[in-house]
């Protein structure tokens, strides 16, 4: 496969689409329970109506979390389970998010990436409606296969 064939596949071919998301008023303990038992690093917000309203890093848990939580420092555990407890999924989510479709290419994932500070994209529809992340993780690893199959 050339490169331009690759940047010209679309978002579709790629995307994640068997997502783990959570609702606006989701418990912060719960989110970080998805990330501690999945191996992801980003967990979409939606609605009620499977609409897209925002997106948690793995990241942005860990910038909450206590310092000596590393240590397993009893006070630090403490204060972890308040702020777990106490705070919503819609208090640290990203709600300004750059959105892909389905039909967009990946090239165009590929220039967002390039250009901003993130590694995931929603992937939603004409509504809204969230059909999938983009990660550059997914492109990394499909440029690899692709590459390694060039090879043989």
């Amino acid at each position: 496969m050339k490169s331009t064939e690759l940047l010209n596949m679309k978002v579709k071919e790629l995307m994640t689409s068997d997502l783990h998301t959570v609702k606006q008023d989701t418990l912060l303990k719960e989110v970080k329970n998805i990330f501690d038992s999945e191996r992801i690093h980003h967990i979409p917000v939606v609605n009620d109506n499977n609409e897209f309203v925002g997106i948690i890093s793995s990241t942005d848990v860990m910038l909450l979390l206590d310092w000596g939580t590393k240590l397993e420092l009893p006070s630090s555990m403490r204060k972890n389970n308040f702020l777990l407890t106490s705070n919503l999924a819609k208090d640290i989510m990203e709600t300004n998010v750059i959105r892909v479709t389905p039909e967009d290419t990946i090239q165009r994932c590929v220039q967002i990436f390039r250009e901003n500070y993130f590694r995931a994209l929603p992937v939603v529809d004409k509504n809204d409606h969230l059909v999938g992340i983009i990660t550059t993780y997914d492109l990394m690893v499909f440029a690899y296969t692709v590459q390694g199959q060039l090879h043989k």
